[in-house]
This record gives structure tokens, sequence and C-alpha cells, in this order.
């Protein structure tokens, strides 16, 4: 944890990760639609029944003996939110490690990197069931959201209902105000075509990054070897050889289209999307510093 802290710290102040210092100085430069008084002046206008009296321009007045007020537009920082997927299809690994120890590493990296540029961090924590933790800038709220995302997983249940992502993202629409900074952070295996109309709402209104945790057995399998393969509901076994050169090549396609058909789903509505496998080694710094 000490490591991601002062690499989230180092990070190159024009790293894409924190999807924001490409339209502003600093993070924190966010202008909100709302006018009233705050930091950034936005016109002068005549001065209206009910105005404050605080926010006259004496000089104007004093040149067109008129009354006048000056507006501005207020300054509002964005929250970040995370999306982390803890779900059965998240506890596979065929090296290194898990892609659910994987999605952790990344979720806590942003968690410091937002913190250290003083946002208030949100998050929801996708498991058997749903846990949301409001957005908090102070670092005991922190640390209940990173327990919760480092926490040992539950026993898998063929029994189990666990969370919907499409129903959380829904969620998370109507739950954040616009303009907040979304990483999802999932193998993305229950999404599907009809999830198309909640990420392009949800793209709109916020600056969203999707990043897609992948075991590289599930981009290409091993050359060699019979393995015993899993479906997604834990209900059937099914054995491949490796040995098979031919068999082997059309499940590798098959995956292969799979992976494609997802980022594309991601990409069409211009979420910042990136295939991270659970191999890297995140605790490199070039590797956490990615951009478009």
């Amino acid at each position: 944890l000490n490591t991601l802290r002062q690499l989230a710290q180092q990070s190159l102040s024009n790293a894409l990760d924190v999807d924001l210092e490409v339209h502003q100085r600093l993070l924190g430069e966010k202008l909100s639609p709302f006018v009233k008084q705050g930091y950034e002046f936005a016109e002068i206008r005549p001065y209206q029944a009910g105005d404050s009296i605080r926010f006259i321009n004496w000089r104007r007045y004093a040149n067109t003996g008129q009354l006048y007020i000056n507006r501005f537009v207020e300054e509002r920082r964005p929250q970040c939110w995370l999306v982390m997927d803890r779900r059965s299809s998240m506890r596979f690994g065929t090296r290194v490690r898990l892609k659910v120890t994987q999605a952790a590493m990344l979720a806590i990296y942003h968690i410091y990197k937002a913190h250290y540029h003083q946002l208030a961090v949100g998050g929801v924590v996708l498991d058997t069931h749903s846990q949301w933790f409001d957005a908090r800038t102070s670092s005991l709220d922190l640390q209940t959201l990173q327990q919760h995302i480092i926490a040992p997983c539950t026993p898998i249940s063929t029994n189990a209902h666990e969370s919907q992502l499409d129903a959380v993202l829904r969620q998370l629409r109507v739950r954040c105000q616009p303009g907040c900074l979304i990483f999802i952070i999932s193998d993305f295996r229950d999404l599907h075509a009809n999830s198309s109309a909640t990420l392009a709402a949800l793209s709109a209104q916020h600056m969203v990054s999707a990043l897609h945790i992948v075991d590289p057995v599930e981009a290409a399998l091993p050359e060699h070897g019979i393995f015993d393969l899993i479906d997604n509901d834990m209900a059937q076994i099914h054995r491949v050889d490796c040995n098979n050169a031919s068999k082997r090549h059309s499940i590798d396609s098959a995956l292969q289209d799979t992976l494609l058909s997802t980022e594309q789903l991601l990409t069409q509505h211009n979420l910042h999307y990136r295939r991270i496998y659970s191999d890297e080694d995140l605790l490199n710094s070039n590797q956490l510093n990615y951009g478009r």
C-alpha cells in the first residue's frame, strides 16, 4: 500500500489515469453551470430587486449612475467514483495473481491519487451484494472503502445471487453529480448489448474509464496440456485438450472475439478503455501512468 501511495503522488501531472488534467490546468478547476457568487467572474448585469448589495459594481455606478451586479461562476471540484468488481468471475487467476487482486491494486492506486489531488472519493464494491460508499475526502472514510476493497473474498457459492454491473451503473448515474471521474474496474463478464444505453448516458455526463481486467488464459490458451474449464454459472465442467492445435486455435479465436466485443461495447461511447492483464507488474510506475 505504501508503494502504491508513493506512485500515486509521483505520477505524471499529465497522466490520463485521472482524466481531468487534459481539460484543466489543475485538478479542481472545473467550473459548474450554476451561476452565483464564487471565484470566477462571469459578467456584469443590471441590478434587479432582491439582488445582494454585496455584489454591486460601485465603479460602474459612479460612471453611469445605474446599479449593476457582478456575477460569478461557482467553482466546484469533481468527485472521483470507483466501481470495484469482486464477484466470482474475478476470483480467477492462472499466473502470478488473481484478477481481483490486480483490480484491488488499481482501485487503491486511484483512491490515493484522487485523495492526493484533494478530490472527494466514493465507491461501489460489487460482490454478492453491492456496497456503496458516499464520496468523502477524509482519510478515515477512505480507509473504510479501502478495507472493503482488500478484504478476503468470501467462498464462491453456486446459489449466491450476485450484483449486476448494469444495474449498478444505472444507479451510479442517478447518484452522481455531473462531471465526475468514474473508474470501472472489472472483467465485464455480464456486460451485454443492452448495456449500451447505460454506458452512453453515463459517459455523456461523466468522464468514464473502463479498466478491463483479463487473465492471460482468457486471451489465449496454453500450447500444451489438458485443462478443465468451468462455465460462468459453475454448472458444467468442460475438458480442453490444448495439445490439439486445431481445437486450441478455434477456442483462441472465440476468446479474442469475446475480448474484442467487450472492448467495442466500452469504447463506442467515448469511454477511456484499457485492457490490463492480471500478471502485469503495476508497481512499475510506467504501467500505471497510461494515457489514451
